[in-house]
């Protein structure tokens, strides 16, 4: 709903009275105009009354007449000079003829004014105010170019991110034909003598490979689409699968529908678990800018066991699916004294 005539009027006045600054400053320009060099009459003139009469007159008006001006621009009711000059004209007939009027019992007049003084008032202020606000108007139009320039980089860099995220949603929903062979070879051979165990771990390929399906309105996977398939994954390839005793894993509360990029974690943790016998701890909080850590470190046997399964990632392609969505800002680092640490930080999103 719009606001009533009213209501922007009396919004306009509130918007010239905040920025009383202004309003001194433009009665100020107007006054030192006026007495040069169309009207030098400035002799003979109580400059402290002559300000008063031009803030009065000149300065809270057109503060409140651009505040006009802006939104009949913005929202494209009429053009900027349409607007900008009926702002300039507008302030100098209610200056000169009502408000000055207005003031004379107050603030007295000099002896020699007359009509003939008030429409000089009238043409020497319409130029030196329309010349101001020709200048604020060209200014504000160019901070409106960048604004829209600025949004429609965002909003291209927006469209990038989710192009990539779900190039990555699709690449992570293919199933690896060698893994989801050699599971099922060993579900086979479980079959006879574990059925139970062989049943566990059928439900934990399941599970991994309704994981990895996109939804089908996610534009992005979350922390908690990421980590159930993480876990998936390693009860498919631990000894009872059932439990997950060579990834331990910690989620901060609230995170888990945090955006994190596609085919990045499991990746990662899957190339770690390949490293025989290696223990790893996933440790996922939030940070204090609103921005998300991922920290991967090593628990055992050794170190230079850990220390191979690390340095086996393929961490640049994983490092630039991160950037990719999360922005430049995302982060992929190995640090490997005492045990191999990988670090994952993630911007607050939206990414800038």
């Amino acid at each position: 709903m719009s606001p009533s005539p009213q209501q922007l009027i009396g919004q306009a006045i509130q918007h010239a009275l905040r920025h009383w600054r202004w309003a001194l400053f433009i009665g100020a320009a107007n006054l030192f105009s006026n007495g040069t060099p169309f009207a030098n009459s400035m002799i003979e003139v109580n400059v402290p009354s002559a300000l008063v009469y031009n803030v009065l007159q000149f300065g809270f008006p057109l503060l409140a007449a651009l505040h006009l001006a802006d939104r009949a621009v913005d929202a494209r009711r009429l053009s900027a000079p349409l607007a900008y000059g009926a702002a300039v004209l507008g302030t100098v007939l209610l200056g000169v003829w009502v408000v000055g009027k207005a003031l004379t019992p107050f603030l007295g007049v000099v002896s020699w004014w007359s009509w003939r003084a008030d429409i000089g008032l009238a043409a020497t202020s319409s130029v030196w105010l329309g010349l101001g606000v020709a200048v604020y108007a060209r200014l504000r139009q160019r901070r409106r170019v960048q604004a829209q320039l600025q949004a429609a980089e965002l909003a291209h860099a927006e469209r990038l991110r989710e192009l990539a995220a779900a190039r990555l949603l699709a690449l992570q929903a293919r199933v690896d034909p060698d893994l989801l062979f050699e599971r099922l070879q060993r579900v086979s051979t479980e079959l006879d003598h574990e059925p139970l165990r062989a049943q566990a771990r059928l439900d934990a390929l399941i599970a991994l490979l309704r994981a990895l399906q996109p939804h089908a309105e996610a534009r992005v996977s979350t922390l908690a689409r990421e980590l159930q398939a993480v876990q998936a994954y390693a009860r498919l390839i631990s000894q009872d699968a059932q439990h997950t005793e060579r990834l331990h894993v910690h989620l901060d509360e609230g995170l888990s529908e945090r955006p994190l990029t596609p085919f990045v974690l499991l990746p990662l943790v899957r190339g770690l678990l390949q490293g025989a016998g290696t223990i790893w701890s996933l440790d996922l909080r939030g940070r204090s800018d609103g921005g998300t850590r991922i920290q991967v470190d090593a628990l055992g046997p050794d170190e230079a066991s850990t220390l191979q399964a690390a340095q086996a990632l393929e961490l640049p392609a994983l490092a630039d699916r991160l950037r990719a969505v999360h922005g430049p800002a995302a982060r992929l680092q190995l640090d490997t004294t005492p045990l191999p640490r990988l670090t994952l930080d993630l911007p607050p999103w939206p990414a800038s």
